[in-house]
């Protein structure tokens, strides 16, 4: 079944330009969700030449939103590249967000995402290759796995620059200057500096070699066969009667192992993710398992 776009690729990307910059927006400040938004899709030009057709603009705010000119020659972009330019984009967002506020940005920023593109777009997304819920996974494994670490001991002489800790609902202004943002509280006083363009270029870098990675650890023909253990899993979800710990233990693997299964049937939409260690059956995964088991 092959996939009929319903919305061109500006209507698209101008759609999840959109969306990042509620979802930024409401935790920082508009202005600089709208500089983060422009100076990443800038910097994405050098791995996404069609970006130069997207411009989001800086020049004029409005009360609400943020403005974004596309070129009509972006609707000739093939969806599956665009897909990808869209996929780092939502990550290197994703990463810069969480520098600017910490980690806890992932229990909530696919959520958020999701609501504010709605089920249309999230569809269309999927079509060009955008799974928004295997990228939510990622992070709340990835929060997980902080979690997780052992908390370097502290030392008395750090407790000064503790003081130094601001978080968004302090900063009153911010300047752009140079390519390094300044962020002031209502006093006046600098809070902290970001060299944006570094971070940007360093996390789009970070992104695009993640990416790589996963493209060989999952090879596109063993993609679509679902082997016989993946099977034996599904279907003791579909009797739910299982808790990780035992289906690792039941199908002998390792829990490595059993996380890339997950990720797998996510991908070939078996399964759906529902929050940090649930995931479920869909229509999808359980008419596999009726098939399978004629």
């Amino acid at each position: 079944m092959g996939h009929m776009s319903k919305v061109n690729n500006s209507i698209l990307v101008t759609r999840v330009i959109e969306a990042l910059f509620t979802v930024v927006g409401r935790r920082t400040l508009d202005s600089f969700a709208i500089q983060i938004l422009k100076t990443t899709t800038e910097k994405l030009e050098n791995k996404f030449d069609f970006l130069r057709f997207v411009k989001v603009h800086d020049d004029f705010f409005l009360e609400e939103g943020i403005k974004a000119t596309i070129d009509s020659k972006f609707d000739t972009v093939e969806p599956a590249r665009l897909g990808e330019a869209i996929d780092t984009l939502v990550r290197v967002i994703y990463m810069e967000l969480t520098k600017t506020i910490g980690d806890d940005v992932g229990l909530y920023f696919i959520t958020e995402l999701k609501d504010n593109l709605g089920d249309l777009y999230v569809d269309e997304l999927r079509g060009c290759g955008v799974h928004l819920d295997l990228i939510q996974m990622e992070q709340h494994m990835h929060y997980q796995m902080k979690g997780l670490q052992p908390v370097p001991p502290s030392f008395p002489e750090e407790e000064e620059q503790e003081e130094s800790e601001y978080t968004w609902d302090t900063v009153s202004t911010w300047k752009y200057d140079n390519n390094v943002c300044l962020l002031y509280d209502g006093q006046g006083k600098l809070l902290d500096t970001l060299k944006l363009d570094l971070i940007i270029e360093e996390y789009i870098e970070r992104v695009t070699e993640e990416k790589k990675h996963q493209l060989v650890s999952l090879p596109k023909t063993t993609m679509l066969k679902v082997t016989e253990k993946e099977n034996e899993l599904l279907e003791m979800m579909r009797r739910r009667d299982t808790d990780v710990e035992s289906a690792v233990t039941l199908l002998h693997i390792s829990r490595q192992k059993f996380d890339t299964m997950i990720q797998k049937l996510l991908q070939l939409e078996m399964l759906q993710y529902i929050s940090d260690n649930e995931v479920k059956l869909t229509e999808k995964g359980l008419q596999h398992l009726s098939e399978h088991k004629k």
